[in-house]
């Protein structure tokens, strides 16, 4: 008996995309057939349309790299960490969780082509690597990362995959003995994904720690950090996405949850912000100054307001919102804090490429050449300090990844039962089918018909 078969046999629907759903879709689409454009026209002309240089050898596409590694480590460790230690309170997140850290490491992986300026550079990290480059180490964990990613996530949702007669069950049968193999599988995979999502962006982090030249980021609490923000931003994330779908699909957030989210992100957010900060900053304060103000002021100012929009922004309002019990149990004000930090986390993010490019080692004129010409006179530019703005192409290719990102969201959300039951959700009688149709057609563009699960 086919799939279909078994889904009529059964009285199992899996709704459509609605209006606006379509809608999404085709913004989806249309952003990833643009950003594909531009990077086809970057591959043309060479990396000389991007805003990076010869002193700004890293700009939009790492910063964003760093980013979505983050939020991709982050969500797989906050998903698999309740499995690990037997906790089914949060049970609901947790197929979310990864859906979303498949999508993000997926982003993440192919903003690494854009910026290698010849895809084809990827074949020497296989035929040719050298093992004492971090970067080697994180082509390969990114790799494994994404296909242990996808493996989980089909570990969690198989059950009720085969529950629908989905083809994506792969021949897996919903039984009851088969679903506590599974619980018993589910904490295997969870205890191989912390550490393997730690190892994921502590890589990354090491990336800048080792490189010497560069003061700013020759640091052993870099890896730390890093970690850190991914806890930041992969909760953040997984609670602004969960309160949308609950709202636009079919998806059911717990409303208990979420000033529980809310405190551990507040928590998060202090440690990274508040002590790992100062365990950075002020050694070197204290090194430099020897007064108690000057310490002070060389340990609480930022340079710049990449800084000021990462500690406050990303920082203190967030922590400030979530530290009152009263504000930390509205709906609102945990989306509005999660919203900041993933701010705050991107600008950090910019922060660390500016203060390890901007200020360079050779500060005597005439400095070092940028690699760009003056328009129309064909001399080198001498700088001794590093300027970088992402161009449009730079904003179009990374735009049409990202919606490649959210593409994957969608339809996961729409074809995979992520919450827990998923199956069971769907099977629904003709009867009861062919009235919400009709309730649909009624209410035309009324009904929650957008991407992720139709009308409720």
């Amino acid at each position: 008996m086919s799939s279909s078969e078994k889904r009529a046999e059964a009285g199992v629907v899996v709704p459509e995309f609605g209006t606006r759903g379509k809608a999404w879709l085709g913004v989806l689409v249309l952003a990833i057939v643009v950003g594909f454009g531009a990077w086809g026209y970057q591959l043309s002309q060479g990396l000389a349309v991007t805003g990076m240089n010869n002193v700004f050898s890293w700009g939009l596409y790492i910063m964003l790299f760093v980013l979505f590694i983050g939020l991709s480590a982050g969500g797989l460790i906050i998903s698999s960490a309740p499995k690990f230690f037997h906790s089914d309170r949060y049970a609901t997140l947790a197929p979310l969780g990864i859906l979303l850290s498949l999508a993000c490491i997926v982003v993440a992986g192919l903003l690494i082509l854009p910026d290698l300026g010849r895809p084809s550079r990827v074949i020497g990290f296989l035929t040719s690597p050298d093992f004492r480059s971090p970067m080697v180490w994180d082509f390969g964990i990114v790799l494994v990362y994404g296909l242990f990613s996808a493996g989980y996530l089909w570990l969690l949702t198989r059950r009720d995959l085969a529950k629908m007669g989905s083809r994506l069950a792969f021949g897996t049968e919903d039984t009851e003995e088969g679903r506590k193999k599974d619980r018993k599988l589910a904490f295997w995979a969870a205890a191989v994904a912390i550490p393997l999502a730690i190892a994921l962006h502590s890589v990354t982090g090491w990336i800048f720690a080792t490189q010497i030249g560069r003061g700013d980021w020759f640091n052993p609490l870099v890896a730390p950090m890093f970690i850190m923000k991914a806890l930041v931003s992969g909760l953040a994330l997984l609670v602004v996405t969960a309160i949308l779908v609950d709202r636009f699909t079919r998806f059911r957030l717990p409303q208990k949850l979420v000033p529980e989210l809310g405190k551990v992100l507040g928590v998060f957010v202090a440690i990274h912000v508040v002590y790992l900060v100062a365990a950075e900053r002020l050694p070197h304060a204290w090194a430099s100054e020897f007064e108690f103000w000057a310490i002070t002021s060389a340990f609480l100012v930022g340079d710049s307001i990449h800084f000021w929009l990462w500690t406050v922004v990303g920082g203190a309002v967030p922590i400030v919102l979530l530290a009152v019990p009263s504000l930390r149990r509205k709906l609102w004000v945990v989306f509005v804090a999660s919203v900041l930090a993933i701010v705050g986390i991107l600008f950090e993010g910019v922060y660390l490429l500016f203060t390890g490019y901007q200020d360079l080692n050779i500060d005597a004129a005439p400095g070092v050449t940028s690699g760009t010409d003056y328009v129309g006179v064909g001399s080198d530019v001498w700088v001794t300090a590093g300027y970088y703005t992402p161009t449009l192409v730079e904003l179009l290719v990374t735009i049409g990844i990202v919606a490649l990102g959210a593409l994957i969201v969608t339809l996961g959300l729409r074809f995979v039962p992520i919450q827990p039951g998923g199956g069971e959700a769907v099977r629904v009688s003709r009867t009861e089918q062919q009235t919400t149709d009709t309730d649909a057609s009624v209410a035309t563009d009324g009904g929650r018909d957008t991407p992720g699960g139709g009308p409720r």
